[in-house]
């Protein structure tokens, strides 16, 4: 099959997957399409990972498997449901792109195609990370589109490409009391305030990357003026561009809590929620990419920094060498997670032009 032909198969696959947006864990009807496509237009093999996808072609040789990803699941919006404002639609298209590029011909070594669930709530790639050491799977790549670069233009970096993250969600409960006296009381307000200025001053300090807290909300107490608070909760989300910084930031702010808290004796419940680790990639990965775009003829950009949003890949890396990247959606294109976003068909020709070129197909 012609690439102009390719380009136009799932351009008409991308639409159609567009229409079936489905939340993390939930991503059925997308499978079955993805199945289907693949099963009638493609002589890869099939694997049905009960949660996650994988379509394969066998290689010439018994050399260690190479795998690219993409995430199925699409973005919640309160209030409306599921809807494909992240481009998934437009990455599971590009890869059953590549699934129809490798029909008919016989790669060095086995290629895996792997639709991942649950990318949003950084569940997914947990749930397919044990497919890679069982098959033999010694490289991992993966894409993402990013509005606000040139369409097609292909973004690298050495490192980390996305930074680690997690929301964190402190509950500190006292005891209420009349608003007159509220030394008979215990009110959090002090304590979970407190916090808030800790985390600032943490920021504060010198890293090696970026480090950022953010207070999402906080609750506490009610509209009756005569009653001092006895429960509070503050919403944050922390991330890092070093996994270490990362880790030690969550550390601390936990033990911070729990001494504010008992420093007013109140009880302390602490969660971390949607934790992502961060997408740190492989230098001699990144290279393969570089070299791979060179030869495709694509513009390649080297990133000065790691996009500050969070990607469940990075829990690939932290077991296989591999790299993420990043496809430029248009300087002009509406931003991520915006009502007005949708996956620019055009750039689906630039990716499959990487593939191809990095498996000289």
């Amino acid at each position: 099959m012609e690439e102009k032909e390719i380009v136009k198969e799932i351009t008409g696959l991308r639409r159609k997957l567009h229409r079936y947006p489905e939340p993390a864990f939930h991503e059925n009807d997308t499978k079955t399409i993805l199945k289907q496509f693949l099963h009638v237009r493609t002589d890869l093999e099939i694997m049905d990972g009960g949660r996650f996808l994988c379509a394969i072609k066998r290689g010439k040789t018994n050399e260690p498997g190479i795998a690219f990803r993409a995430d199925m699941d699409a973005v919640c919006v309160e209030g409306e449901g599921a809807k494909h404002l992240c481009g998934h639609d437009g990455h599971m298209a590009a890869l059953a792109g590549l699934g129809l590029l490798l029909t008919g011909k016989r790669p060095e070594r086995d290629v895996f195609l792997l639709f991942q669930p649950a990318e949003e709530t950084g569940e997914g790639a947990e749930v397919c990370k044990t497919l890679l050491p069982q098959e033999k799977i010694s490289e991992v790549y993966g894409f993402h589109n990013i509005p606000g670069y040139p369409a097609g233009e292909i973004l690298l970096r050495d490192g980390t490409f996305a930074c680690a993250s997690t929301g964190m969600e402190i509950t500190m409960t006292g005891a209420v009391a009349h608003a007159a006296y509220p030394e008979s009381g215990r009110n959090p307000a002090k304590a979970l305030s407190a916090l808030v200025l800790v985390m600032h001053k943490l920021l504060q300090e010198p890293h090696e990357g970026i480090v950022l807290g953010t207070v999402i909300g906080m609750q506490l107490g009610s509209s009756a003026y005569g009653v001092s608070a006895g429960e509070g909760t503050l919403r944050l989300t922390l991330r890092a561009e070093k996994q270490s910084e990362y880790t030690a930031f969550v550390s601390t702010m936990e033990a911070q809590a729990k001494k504010l808290a008992a420093s007013e004796k109140l009880e302390c419940a602490i969660r971390n929620l949607e934790p992502f680790p961060a997408t740190e990639n492989y230098p001699e990965c990144v290279q393969k990419l570089r070299v791979a775009a060179e030869r495709a003829g694509l513009n390649a950009r080297e990133l000065s920094e790691p996009m500050r949003w969070s990607e469940d890949f990075g829990v690939y890396l932290q077991q296989t060498p591999g790299a993420f990247f990043g496809v430029g959606a248009g300087e002009n294109h509406a931003q991520l997670h915006t009502a007005g976003y949708e996956f620019p068909d055009e750039i689906l020709d630039s990716v499959l032009k990487l593939y191809q070129s990095m498996l000289g197909i």
